[in-house]
């Protein structure tokens, strides 16, 4: 973990360690199943600055590795204070590829779905992906309040996420990952946090 942690925080700590399980399910023309990488990720809350002169904020962060692929992913849903930017939340999608990552890299991410389980049919969060570097991504949740108390709601009861991606290779994938017991404490803190 981070150096800078106060060692109050240390009786969290092994909880808060355990691995959840991400799924990775490349498209494959010879198989319609897709090929499945498993891999794991490491769910937190952490409170950072959004910008340079804002307030540090509470943020639901998630550290996604598939070893196979040698891909990292970090996803962080954070609270939206900029006055400027029409979304309730937003959601930071970064990926670490490795040089030679066979697809070439991330062209899209269409969005967020959240579902019951790693089998379930996901539902899309109501929000706007952009691009907005290479490998870096982000998702804004509709302001609406009917689709603000929706998005809420299936954050707060879904435990699996399902983000499409698409490479620049062309080639589709999924990646499925667990909230479990730690993500979903991730989750409950920050809403609390923010008083929703």
């Amino acid at each position: 973990g981070q150096s800078g942690q106060p060692a109050a925080d240390s009786a969290n700590a092994p909880a808060a360690s355990v691995a959840q399980k991400v799924v990775l399910y490349d498209e494959d023309s010879n198989d319609p199943q897709g090929r499945r990488y498993v891999g794991s990720a490491l769910w937190r809350t952490e409170t950072v600055s959004p910008r340079p002169g804002l307030a540090p904020e509470l943020a639901v962060r998630a550290d996604i590795e598939i070893p196979e692929r040698k891909l990292r992913m970090t996803w962080s849903l954070r609270r939206n204070t900029d006055k400027a930017l029409p979304a309730s939340h937003t959601i930071e999608i970064m990926f670490t590829l490795p040089a030679d990552f066979p697809e070439g890299g991330i062209a899209n991410v269409p969005g967020v779905l959240m579902k019951q389980n790693e089998q379930a049919r996901g539902v899309p969060l109501a929000g706007l992906a952009v691009k907005v570097t290479n490998g870096y991504f982000l998702i804004g949740l509709s302001a609406v309040e009917a689709d603000q108390q929706r998005n809420i709601q299936l954050l707060r009861e879904r435990d699996w996420f399902d983000i499409p991606i698409v490479y620049t290779s062309g080639k589709r994938a999924i990646l499925a990952m667990e909230k479990g017991t730690p993500g979903t404490r991730a989750f409950e803190e920050a809403f609390r946090a923010w008083g929703q």
